[in-house]
C-alpha cells in the first residue's frame, strides 16, 4: 500500500502585469497628470502678485470663467476656431488627392520617393518653417517686387505679415504633410478587391470612391484631422512670428497671461476652457465617425438602384462607357500628378528659401540682396575646426560601416548585433569629437547661436534617452502584458499626444516652482544635475513626455505584429524573464527602439513652445533664440543654423528609413510608423 505525500503548495509572487510600464506611470503622474490637476485648481483661485506662485488659493471661485468671456478673449477665441476649422479643411481638400496619388496610381518603387518628400518637410524644424514664410509674405520682399512689376498689386506691395492670413497659410503648410500621412496610411491598407468589386458591379470612379474607398480611408482623416485640428487650436508659434497683433490666436494670449501678465489663474481657466474645447472636437469627431457609415448605410437602396440600372445598359453603352472612361482615367491620373508636384513645390519652397537667403549678402534674413555670400557661414562657425569635426565624423563613421561589413562577410555574428555597427559608429565620433572640441564649444565663432544649437543637441539628446527608455519599457508591457491597467495607461498616453503642447508647457512651467521646495527631488531643477544645470533637466522632462508616447506606440505597434513564440520557447527552455528579454524581446524591438530614439530627436530638436516657457538662463534653445530673435531684424546667420537643424534632421530621417527598411517594413509600414499608427 502506498501513502500518499501532499507537499504544502509554494506561494509564488507574481509580478504585477503593469511592473515594465511602473517607470512611466510614475513618470507620467509627477510631470502630467499632477501638473494638469494643478492648472484646473489655479482656474478657481484669484492673482497675488506678492507671491513666488501667483496664485492665492484662499477663496476658490468660478469669477475666472466669467472673466475670460470678455470681448478681446471671445474674440481671439472664435478667431482660433475659425483658422483651425479652415485650415483642418484645406489640409483635407488637400492633402487627400495627394495620397490618393500616392496609394493608388504610383508604382511601388516610386512611393517611397513620394513619401520621403512628404515627410521631409513635415518633419523639418516647425519653427525654422514658419520663420521661412516671412521671405514670401515680406511687403519688400522678392515676390512683394515682383508682383508689382506684374501689375498684380499696388506699389505698397503685399500687405499680409502681421494679419490673421498669414497665420492661416502658414499654419496648412505647417500641418499639411502630417495630414498626407495617415490618409495615405488609411488608403493604402484598403484591400484593392474591394474597390474592384465595385467596379465590376457597375458602379462608376465617383461611386466607387464615395461608397467604398472614402468610408473605408474613414479612420485615417479622422486621424488626420486629430493630429492637425488640435494643435492648431494650441499653437503659439504661428501667431508670434507672423500673425502680429492682428493675428493674435488663443496659444499665444494663454502664454502671455502667463508671463508678462502674471495672472496664473485667469490663464488656468483659458487653458482649461482650451483642453475642453478640444475634447468636445474629439467627441464630435467620433460622432461623424459614427453617423458616416450610418448615413451610407442609409443610401444603400439608392445606390443599389443606380447599379441595378448600370447592369441593365446594352452591351454597346457598356463599350462606349468604357471607351470614355479609360480616357476619364488618364486624365484623372494626369490631374493628379499635376496636383501632387504642385502640392510638393509648396511643401520645399520655403526650404529652399531658407537655404538660400543663409547665403544672402544683405543684412536681413528676409530681404534678398541679389548676391550670394559665405560671410555669415564664416561668422558662425571657425572654418579650420569646422572641416575637422567634419573629417573625424567621416573616418570614425566610414570605419565602423567598413568593419561591420568585413564582419558580416567573414563572421558568424548576428545580423542584429551588427546593425548596431552603424549607430556605435556615430556615437563614437560624436564623442571624439565633443573631446577633441570642448564638446563643440571650439566649432562656433558666433557664441550666442553657437551656444543655442549646442544646448538644443544636449536636450534633444537627454530627452530622447529618457523617452526611449520609457517608451520602450511601455510598449513591451503593453503588447505582451494586457489587462485591466491597458485601457488607463493608453487613456494618458492618448491624452498626451492630443493635449496641445502650450497646456503641457504651462502646467509644467508652474509646477517646477513648486516641485523645487520638495526635498530630493527638487535637486535635479535647483542644483542641476552633474554637468548640466536646473534648466537642461527641466527640458528633458518637458520635451519627454511626447516622445516617450510616441515610442511607446511604435513599440507596441512592432511587437503587436510579432509572435510570442519565441519568447515562450526560452522561458520552456529555463531561460528567466530577464534573460529572455535581453537576448529575445530586445532584439525583436531594437529596429523599433531606433526608429523611436530618431524621431525622437528630431521632435524634441525641433521643440519651441515646452522650451521657450520653462527653458532658462544658460539652457536657451535654438528655436527659443531664434522665437527672440524674431522680434527685430533676423540676421541671414540665423538661417545658416537653421540650414545645420535640417542637415540633422534629414540624416536622422534617413537613417529611420534604413533601419526600418533592414527590419523589413515597407514603404507603407514606414509611414505608418511616422504617423504613429
Amino acid at each position: 500500500m502506498t501513502v500518499a505525500v501532499h507537499s504544502k503548495p509554494r506561494l509564488r509572487l507574481r509580478a504585477p502585469k503593469c511592473l515594465l510600464a511602473i517607470p512611466a506611470i510614475i513618470w507620467y503622474f509627477i510631470f502630467f497628470v499632477v501638473p494638469i490637476g494643478f492648472i484646473v485648481v489655479y482656474s478657481f483661485g484669484a492673482k497675488d502678485g506678492s507671491k513666488l506662485i501667483p496664485v492665492d488659493l484662499g477663496h476658490l471661485s468660478t469669477a475666472n470663467y466669467s472673466n475670460v468671456f470678455d470681448d478681446t478673449f471671445f474674440r481671439t477665441f472664435k478667431a482660433t476656431l475659425r483658422i483651425a476649422t479652415v485650415a483642418t479643411a484645406m489640409c483635407v481638400f488637400v492633402g487627400l488627392p495627394v495620397a490618393y496619388f500616392a496609394a493608388f496610381k504610383v508604382a511601388e518603387r516610386w512611393k517611397a520617393i513620394l513619401l520621403a518628400l512628404v515627410v521631409v518637410p513635415s518633419f523639418t524644424s516647425f519653427l525654422i518653417r514658419t520663420v521661412a514664410w516671412r521671405i514670401p509674405l515680406a511687403p519688400n520682399g522678392t515676390f512683394s517686387h515682383w508682383l508689382v512689376d506684374l501689375g498684380w498689386i499696388s506699389n505698397n506691395g503685399i500687405q499680409i505679415l502681421e494679419t490673421p492670413m498669414a497665420v492661416q497659410i502658414a499654419i496648412v503648410y505647417n500641418y499639411l504633410g502630417f495630414m498626407i500621412l495617415p490618409l495615405y496610411v488609411a488608403l493604402d491598407r484598403i484591400d484593392v478587391r474591394m474597390r474592384e468589386a465595385g467596379k465590376d458591379l457597375g458602379a462608376g470612379r465617383l461611386a466607387t470612391f464615395v461608397t467604398i474607398t472614402l468610408p473605408l480611408a474613414g479612420p485615417g482623416i479622422v486621424a488626420g484631422v486629430l493630429l492637425t485640428f488640435i494643435p492648431m487650436c494650441g499653437d503659439y508659434v504661428t501667431a508670434t512670428v507672423l500673425g502680429g497683433a492682428k493675428g493674435n490666436m488663443i496659444g499665444s494670449m494663454i502664454a502671455s497671461q502667463f508671463t508678462s501678465a502674471q495672472n496664473w489663474p485667469l490663464g488656468s481657466a483659458m487653458a482649461v476652457l482650451m483642453i475642453g474645447a478640444v475634447l468636445a472636437s474629439l467627441i464630435v469627431g467620433a460622432l461623424i465617425v459614427w453617423v458616416f457609415p450610418w448615413g451610407v448605410q442609409l443610401m444603400r437602396p439608392l445606390i443599389d438602384k443606380v447599379r441595378r440600372t448600370m447592369r441593365a445598359r446594352s452591351d454597346a453603352q457598356v463599350r462606349v462607357s468604357r471607351t470614355i472612361r479609360i480616357g476619364r482615367f488618364e486624365l484623372l491620373q494626369l490631374v493628379l500628378a499635376i496636383w501632387t508636384v504642385l502640392v510638393l513645390l509648396f511643401l520645399f519652397i520655403p526650404i529652399l528659401l531658407v537655404v538660400l537667403h543663409s547665403f544672402n549678402t544683405g543684412s536681413s534674413f528676409t530681404i534678398w540682396a541679389g548676391s550670394t555670400t559665405l560671410k555669415w557661414w564664416d561668422e558662425l562657425f571657425v572654418g579650420s575646426v569646422a572641416w575637422a569635426v567634419i573629417a573625424r565624423f567621416v573616418v570614425i563613421v566610414a570605419l565602423g560601416l567598413t568593419i561591420r561589413r568585413i564582419l558580416t562577410a567573414r563572421s558568424s555574428m548576428a545580423a542584429r548585433t551588427l546593425n548596431w555597427f552603424g549607430p556605435g559608429a556615430f556615437i563614437l565620433a560624436v564623442i571624439v569629437n565633443g573631446l577633441a572640441t570642448d564638446w563643440y564649444r571650439q566649432i562656433f565663432d558666433f557664441a550666442g547661436i553657437g551656444d543655442s544649437i549646442r544646448n538644443s543637441f544636449i536636450a534633444a539628446s537627454g530627452a530622447t534617452v529618457i523617452a526611449v527608455l520609457l517608451g520602450g519599457l511601455s510598449g513591451v508591457a503593453l503588447a505582451r502584458r494586457p489587462g485591466v491597467w491597458t485601457k488607463i495607461f493608453m487613456a494618458v498616453v492618448f491624452l498626451i499626444l492630443v493635449t496641445p503642447e502650450i497646456m503641457d508647457a504651462i502646467a509644467l512651467a508652474t509646477w517646477f516652482p513648486r516641485i523645487k521646495d520638495i526635498p530630493l527631488v527638487g535637486i535635479p531643477f535647483t542644483d542641476g544635475l552633474g554637468p548640466f544645470n536646473g534648466g537642461i533637466n527641466k527640458l528633458w522632462v518637458g520635451q519627454s513626455l511626447y516622445a516617450s508616447a510616441v515610442v511607446t506606440l511604435i513599440v507596441r505597434a512592432r511587437l503587436a505584429g510579432l509572435d510570442e513564440s519565441l519568447e515562450e520557447a526560452a522561458a520552456d527552455l529555463g531561460a528567466t524573464p530577464a534573460r529572455a528579454f535581453r537576448q529575445i524581446t530586445l532584439p525583436l524591438i531594437s529596429a523599433a527602439l531606433v526608429a523611436g530614439a530618431l524621431l525622437s530627436f528630431t521632435l524634441c530638436l525641433d521643440n519651441a513652445v515646452i522650451s521657450t516657457l520653462i527653458s532658462e538662463a544658460g539652457s536657451t534653445t535654438f528655436p527659443v533664440a531664434l522665437l527672440g530673435a524674431t522680434r527685430s531684424t533676423i540676421k541671414p546667420f540665423w538661417g545658416v543654423g537653421a540650414v545645420l537643424l535640417f542637415v540633422v534632421t534629414l540624416g536622422a530621417l534617413w537613417f529611420v528609413a534604413v533601419v526600418l527598411r533592414r527590419s523589413g517594413s515597407s514603404s507603407s509600414e514606414i509611414a505608418a510608423t511616422l504617423a504613429g499608427s
